[in-house]
């Protein structure tokens, strides 16, 4: 047994062995309101968790959404003892270095280099404060490992593929071939930043009598898109692919006519962009099919998450010192067992 479940047990045993007049002291500094396994949960980790669920509450399934939010609210923390309790058996560490490198792979993925850069766009992502995101990342990070550990959702199936794009082709869209401009301002000042628009309205204004001269500046130094090496080209990619990543590219892409530059907009990163659409064409299942396959595949990880986590949950001793848990569920007795459906 750790040093962190002895002390944990020792917590327990105070609360349940302990004098009357004891008891109603600890109580009214931290009393604790539910014990999962060998985790407890006190009213003041209640509250830090309360701030937490009604951040992250449209992302749990309605099935997890039982009774008054109050209830909810306990329901969420004893869910997430019960992972890491699992996380524990299978010795997941999620230490600083592990959320540093989770942090540097989710930079890499997007081409980030900047720490604050990242920061702002966690919001645009999720619609998550970075301090909220931060703070669920452990959480997250041992649930994709129990995913593979314990879970492991099957892969969908080929008939899910092709229905998934039959019932949503319109959402798939088209593909397009365009090039990018984007260039950043020096400094967050006004005068910065209406300079960097106009100059970048100037080279739209000459791009559209001749689009030579936009591949020109596409392939110059300042142009800070990936894709400058090649005169700023992206190569018929779809929009069900760049909206996961460029969701404001992605809008304008699809408001813009083959052959014309695009308004100077700003884009998920808050720099000022110009695009010039090359081509267009309708989205093949084959270029779209691995996003479909990796959407569908989400979704069965949810769900199958979820279902892991109620069955478990179900299997690990829970005891509800609450009251309004208890009278809502109709625990008469504080040391009974509650399993929630």
């Amino acid at each position: 047994m750790t040093v962190q479940k002895i002390k944990r047990l020792h917590i327990v045993l105070l609360f349940v062995f302990a004098p009357v007049s004891l008891v109603g002291a600890y109580e009214s500094l931290n009393s604790v309101l539910a014990i999962v396994g060998p985790i407890s949960i006190s009213s003041l980790q209640y509250e830090r968790g309360a701030e937490k669920y009604k951040a992250l509450s449209r992302f749990i399934p309605a099935s997890r959404k039982k009774g008054s939010l109050h209830s909810q609210v306990l329901d969420f923390l004893i869910d997430r003892a019960v992972v890491d309790i699992a996380a524990d058996e299978e010795s997941v560490q999620v230490n600083e270095k592990r959320i540093e490198a989770e942090i540097q792979k989710r930079m890499d993925a997007q081409g980030i280099t900047d720490i604050e850069v990242f920061k702002r766009t966690i919001p645009q992502q999720f619609g998550l404060p970075y301090e909220v995101w931060l703070e669920d990342l452990p959480y997250q990070i041992k649930k994709s490992q129990l995913l593979q550990i314990r879970i492991s959702p099957p892969l969908p199936s080929e008939q899910e593929i092709q229905n998934w794009y039959a019932r949503n082709k319109a959402k798939v869209g088209s593909e397009f071939k365009f090039r990018e401009i984007i260039f950043s301002p020096a400094n967050n000042s006004i005068d910065e930043e209406s300079r960097i628009f106009a100059e970048l309205n100037e080279i739209r204004a000459k791009s559209m009598k001749d689009p030579s001269f936009f591949r020109l500046v596409a392939s110059g130094p300042r142009n800070e898109s990936r894709y400058k090496a090649s005169g700023g080209l992206v190569n018929w990619i779809p929009t069900f692919e760049l909206y996961k990543s460029q969701p404001t590219t992605a809008s304008v892409l699809s408001q813009v006519a083959v052959g014309k530059v695009s308004e100077v907009f700003r884009d998920d990163r808050k720099r000022y962009c110009i695009i010039f659409v090359e081509g267009s064409r309708p989205t093949p299942l084959d270029a779209v099919k691995r996003g479909i396959q990796g959407l569908l595949y989400r979704e069965k990880e949810q769900g199958s998450f979820d279902d892991w986590v109620a069955s478990t949950r179900k299997n690990t001793a829970i005891t509800i010192f609450d009251p309004i848990y208890a009278k809502e569920h109709n625990i008469s007795n504080p040391l009974e067992k509650y399993e929630m459906d």
